[in-house]
């Protein structure tokens, strides 16, 4: 019979072998949840770096807060995609980098997208539509008598730049044309239909209204070439189609746009919140008046909803919309040449985001 110790020794040397067994299963659960742990929604566990640039100066515009909220909120981390925010600001640099591939995705209004791309063969893609209407609108002050585009005629008229392909179809839906009005280039100062130096002033809808009523204290009117039957879009996220080829960057594409969709809704459900992640991207001298910038966003988010997009999503869009813009833009001679508008958005990463 066995003495007691040798029971002893029997035993010693079982629980060193249980205690080797359990740490040979600790550490294969421990590798198997580690490789758990790597892999996330995206189906990869690198972490992706992108580059993204604002078309303009740091503001509230919808898709400028889209990129602060995903970013203050973690929703990129939470996508393994590092972002390289930056602005383009006064120079339109954005249009001609994005074509260099020094970035990988910025905003453009989608006529001025179209146009370029059809006029100097930019390869532009839009993949995801802020406005479903456009930006721009017409101001006249309350006191000067104008109740519809119809009394534009024998008016002095402001354009910036250009006259809006939309501007003109505007006119035709009242039997005009700019040869029944004194057209003049007024930039970008609104107190010139304060001093009465044109009877209609173009307006960006989602500032320069707030500008002329809150800040110079005038009533007005504003009227927008969608509420008559004119077809009209807002800025869109565009690459390019050398940037879709590569699959890396299309991965990296739908992590943004997933991040991006979430914060937009995000934006929609408590603008207050957005506004405050927004507000660590605004300029701090001079300080951010943040009851314009709610404005802006207000407006923007506004014009972002439709019978569209709550039936298919935020950031929705048909071929069929494209279209019916780029017919208005060529009628009007903004496109110069025909654009195949198939080649010209992928609506595909939103219909994956979607499903």
């Amino acid at each position: 019979m066995p003495t007691l110790a040798r029971f002893s020794d029997i035993f010693r040397r079982r629980g060193i072998r249980a205690a080797c067994l359990l740490l040979v299963c600790v550490g294969l659960i421990g590798a198997v949840a580690a490789a758990c742990g790597d892999s996330s929604d995206s189906g990869s566990g690198d972490t992706l770096q992108m580059t993204y640039m604002g078309g303009f100066v740091p503001q509230s515009n919808l898709p400028f807060v889209a990129v602060y909220v995903a970013e203050d909120q973690g929703f990129f981390a939470d996508e393994g995609l590092e972002v390289d925010i930056q602005h383009a600001g006064f120079t339109g640099s954005h249009k001609s980098l994005i074509l260099a591939g020094e970035i990988d995705i910025t905003t453009l209004p989608a006529s001025e997208m179209l146009e370029v791309r059809a006029n100097s063969g930019a390869p532009y893609v839009a993949v995801m539509l802020f406005g479903q209407r456009g930006d721009f609108g017409y101001a006249v002050l309350n006191s000067s008598g104008i109740t519809s585009p119809a009394d534009f005629a024998g008016r002095n008229v402001g354009y910036k730049g250009i006259v809006q392909s939309e501007f003109h179809a505007m006119l035709a839906a009242h039997d005009l044309t700019t040869e029944d009005m004194t057209m003049k280039d007024v930039g970008f100062n609104p107190v010139v239909l304060v001093e009465q130096q044109v009877d209609v002033y173009p307006v960006f809808l989602s500032n320069e209204p707030d500008t002329l009523t809150r800040s110079l204290n005038q009533e007005i009117t504003v009227f927008e070439a969608a509420d008559y039957g004119v077809p009209t879009l807002g800025v869109v996220y565009l690459v390019t189609e050398e940037f879709l080829q590569d699959e890396t960057n299309r991965e990296k594409l739908a992590r943004f746009l997933r991040a991006t969709v979430r914060a937009f809704e995000f934006s929609v459900n408590d603008p207050a919140a957005a506004i405050e992640s927004t507000e660590k991207f605004l300029a701090e001298d001079p300080p951010p008046d943040l009851v314009h910038e709610r404005f802006i966003l207000d407006t923007e988010i506004e014009n972002a909803l439709s019978d569209l997009t709550r039936a298919n999503g935020v950031g929705w869009f048909t071929q069929q919309q494209f279209r019916a813009l780029a017919d208005v833009l060529f009628d009007y001679g903004a496109l110069e040449n025909p654009i195949d508008i198939e080649n010209a958005i992928d609506r595909s990463f939103l219909e994956d985001i979607h499903r």
